[in-house]
């Protein structure tokens, strides 16, 4: 039996990351990112799902310019959420409480909802906050039309756009917006939405 030569070419994958890389800078140039920008660190890995602590991680299948920018404000405003659960634990738990009874049994996976009930719960939150701060940038109609067609988060997507005007009521009621932007944050506030669970 001969021996078997077995290579590994990532230059591919390489080259992928890097102008997904140079497509971030582009969107930086564009647009002012600096209110959503919570964490300055991003890891582009071709194949992970993205992902927000303890870094930033994107993957290179953001094949439009809306896909990039609306997940890169999806995982920033996973740091926002941290950073308020942690500052504002009272009123967390209350919009917590406040999801719980208003979807007691919301989908989970299989493109619907989150991995777990938790998640989903976590999400109705998150995706409402991406939608409105990707809004600002790009035009409240473009950003909910976007969220509209996606294959993942269709029941968060959908129930976040059915409820935009409640949600946007019992966020603003405890004070989860107005977003605060990232430059108005202190040392100590960035800290807390570098944790890396939600209180």
């Amino acid at each position: 039996m001969t021996d078997l030569r077995i290579g590994i070419d990532l230059s591919h994958a390489e080259r992928a990351a890097m102008a997904m890389r140079e497509r971030l800078i582009a969107l930086r140039t564009k647009y002012d990112l600096g209110a959503y920008e919570y964490c300055k660190e991003v890891s582009i890995a071709p194949t992970v799902l993205p992902y927000s602590h303890p870094i930033i991680r994107l993957n290179t299948a953001l094949f439009t310019e809306t896909a990039l920018l609306a997940t890169y404000i999806h995982e920033q405003m996973h740091w926002y959420l941290t950073w308020y659960s942690h500052k504002h634990t009272d009123q967390w738990r209350a919009i917590w409480e406040a999801l719980e009874q208003r979807y007691p049994d919301p989908p989970t996976g299989r493109g619907e909802g989150a991995d777990t009930l938790s998640s989903t719960h976590l999400h109705l939150i998150v995706n409402w906050l991406e939608i409105e701060a990707l809004g600002s940038l790009i035009g409240a109609q473009a950003a909910k039309e976007h969220v509209a067609n996606l294959h993942y988060y269709r029941w968060i997507y959908a129930s976040v756009l059915r409820d935009w005007q409640a949600l946007r009521e019992l966020y603003t009621s405890h004070h989860l917006v107005p977003i605060l932007p990232a430059h108005d944050m202190s040392p100590e506030d960035l800290a807390l939405a570098a944790r890396m669970k939600e209180a």
